[in-house]
C-alpha cells in the first residue's frame, strides 16, 4: 500500500511540471556579413548581468550557433569576428519557445595615420 501510495504522490507533481513546460528554453542564429555569406569562428556571448548567468559559443562553418536550457530572462547578445564590427542586441527568453536571431555584421572600419614631416631646405 505504501508503494502505491508513493506512485500516486509523486504522478501529480511529475503530470503538473509537464504541464508547466520548465523554465528554460534556447537562443539560436546565424552570423552573416553585408553580402550574406556566413561568418565562421565568430564569437557569441549572451549574459544576464542581475542573475550573472553568462555563456560563450564559437559559430560554426555555417555561421551558426546555439544556446540550449537558457532560463528565463532578458539577455545582452554581443557578437565578434576579425574584420568585423561587434554587434549587440538584446534578446527575451520568456517561453518554451525558442529564440532565433539572425545577425547581419559590418565590416570592422579601419583608419590610417599619415605624419607629414616638413623639413627647411633653407637651413
Amino acid at each position: 500500500m505504501r508503494l502505491l501510495t508513493a506512485v500516486f504522490s509523486f504522478v501529480p507533481g511529475l503530470h503538473v511540471y509537464a504541464q508547466s513546460g520548465g523554465s528554460s528554453s534556447s537562443i539560436s542564429g546565424t552570423v552573416l556579413d553585408p553580402s550574406g555569406a556566413v561568418v565562421a569562428n565568430g564569437s557569441v556571448e549572451i549574459h544576464n548581468p542581475v542573475s550573472g548567468y553568462d555563456r560563450t559559443t564559437i559559430t560554426d562553418i555555417n555561421g551558426q550557433f546555439s544556446f540550449t536550457n537558457v532560463p528565463f530572462n532578458p539577455y545582452h547578445l554581443r557578437v565578434s569576428a576579425a574584420g568585423f564590427a561587434p554587434y549587440a542586441q538584446d534578446v527575451e527568453v520568456r517561453s518554451v519557445v525558442p529564440a532565433s536571431v539572425n545577425i547581419h555584421l559590418q565590416v570592422s572600419g579601419s583608419s590610417t595615420v599619415v605624419t607629414v614631416l616638413h623639413f627647411n631646405a633653407a637651413n
